[in-house]
């Protein structure tokens, strides 16, 4: 992706990705291996507690006297014990409150697995615990010193009933001074704590991986900026030749393309400007140069101030006011001002009627014309069209010079109308064709300075057909000669 926009997209999407996945992971793996470690020591506390309790169990005869035990205990591992009886009964809650804990196990000194001491024979005891075990068909084993082994997980039951009537079948158990069976309840707080490590460290990377994208973005924009900006100081400074590496991304390669056409099209009308000034220049000196001439004559006494030599100076002086003129009107229309008088207008009759304006110039040098030309409404300045029209008609009659044809086209669509002219000449040269309608542009067959133009026609008439909305082109047929058209929006 080349854009700027797309990279700036991807960057950042990169970037949250990436914060999304290492927070993820780091509060993942920390709290998984805090709840693993808090399951582990909570199994371990309630094991210990339990084990305590049942030992305590064996040296009080009602667990009334057991609450100071029972509270220093529930200090000692930051926990709540609750005791109750098997009914349910509150024994002892070492923190009251209105609910109990989870229950954790059951506190029976009268167990098989209770420590008794020595008032019985374990030997016997585990003998007919025996028995009472292989009629229910638990498997067990009894090594050489008495000692039972059972699965005390899968037969708890089993065991525990069998113990009890071995124990009833002694008879021989004294059970004063122990604590009635009791079921026990813990809280355990399991809340892993926050990873507050791990946090910092994740929220590092990321700031890190941010400070990193934006750089790399900063960069992607800052460089083209820094040169745009040279070239623009440059330009500013009076080299109008400066111009951007056209690079990426595709913003910014569309801006340094419109910087370099604005620098090209600035270098251009600084050319035309120079040119322009020039031109100007020339084409004033000449009658200037008449008129001060033949007047200092005649101040001298060279020549005597007769009415063929005012003639000279006052045609001089007209082909002064007539460039002037032509410049001004020139100016105008191309500085966009409204000065265009428009009526829903028949071009075709516009054409026809300048057509005929032009039938003797062409009968004279035995030029043929032609005029396809329909009715065509639009919205123009019918005096501007017909100067258009009239300029074309000249210059084309200049290009064929005699016995030759013009033809004029007029059509029509449901955008514009459009009028063609085209001649049977040698053309417009090739490397006339770009600046055919430049100022003072002459082409050495259509306009010369013997012919008296001032190469301002096409100007002037490209000009008024912009003003109107449309434009005139210039081209070279396949088929030989020279074609303009002029485009008018309906």
């Amino acid at each position: 992706m080349r854009s700027f926009k797309g990279r700036v997209v991807l960057l950042t999407a990169g970037v949250a990705v990436v914060a999304v996945l290492l927070t993820t992971w780091a509060i993942a793996a920390a709290t998984q291996d805090a709840a693993i470690d808090r399951l582990n020591e909570r199994d371990m506390i309630e094991t210990e507690i339990t084990e305590h309790l049942t030992v305590l169990a064996l040296d009080i005869n009602d667990w009334d006297n057991a609450s100071e035990d029972v509270q220093a205990l529930a200090e000692s591992y930051s926990v709540r014990i609750v005791l109750t009886d098997i009914d349910g009964r509150l024994l002892v809650d070492s923190d009251p409150g209105p609910n109990l804990p989870p229950l954790v196990s059951v506190i029976d000194p009268f167990g098989p697995f209770a420590e008794f001491g020595n008032e019985f024979s374990d030997e016997e005891l585990n003998f007919l615990a025996a028995e009472c075990l292989g009629d229910l068909g638990v498997p067990f084993e009894i090594d050489e010193f008495g000692t039972l082994f059972a699965d005390e997980e899968a037969f708890s039951v089993e065991i525990d009933q069998c113990y009890s009537q071995a124990f009833d079948a002694i008879g021989s158990i004294d059970a004063t001074g122990v604590a009635e069976p009791a079921w026990l309840f813990i809280d355990v707080a399991v809340d892993p704590p926050i990873p507050w490590t791990q946090l910092i460290l994740v929220a590092t990377v990321v700031a890190a991986l941010a400070a990193a994208a934006a750089a790399v973005t900063s960069g992607i924009v800052a460089g083209p900026i820094s040169r745009l900006t040279a070239a623009t100081r440059a330009i500013r400074s009076g080299d109008l030749a400066a111009r951007v590496e056209e690079g990426s991304p595709e913003e910014i390669r569309e801006l340094a393309q419109s910087f370099n056409e604005m620098a090209a099209a600035l270098e251009g009308a600084d050319s035309r400007r120079k040119q322009l000034t020039s031109d100007i220049a020339h084409e004033l000196r000449s009658p200037v140069t008449n008129i001060i001439g033949h007047i200092d004559a005649v101040a001298e006494g060279v020549i005597e101030a007769s009415p063929e030599h005012l003639a000279v100076v006052s045609s001089e002086a007209e082909r002064l006011h007539r460039l002037i003129e032509d410049l001004g009107q020139l100016a105008q229309a191309e500085e966009g001002q409204d000065f265009l008088d428009r009526h829903e207008l028949d071009v075709g009759a516009l054409v026809r009627r300048v057509v005929d304006a032009h039938r003797p110039a062409a009968a004279e040098r035995a030029i043929s014309l032609a005029c396809d030309c329909p009715q065509a409404m639009a919205p123009v300045d019918g005096p501007r069209i017909e100067q258009i029209v009239g300029n074309l008609l000249t210059n084309a009659f200049a290009a064929i010079g005699a016995r030759g044809t013009v033809r004029l086209t007029v059509a029509r669509d449901t955008t514009e109308v459009s009028v063609r002219v085209t001649d049977d000449g040698p053309g417009v040269p090739a490397e006339l064709l770009p600046v055919i309608f430049d100022r003072f542009r002459r082409s050495d067959t259509a306009r010369t300075p013997g012919s008296g133009g001032r190469g301002l026609g096409l100007a002037i008439a490209r000009a008024l057909a912009r003003a109107h909305g449309g434009d005139l082109t210039a081209a070279n047929p396949a088929d030989g000669g020279a074609e303009f058209t002029l485009m008018l929006p309906r």
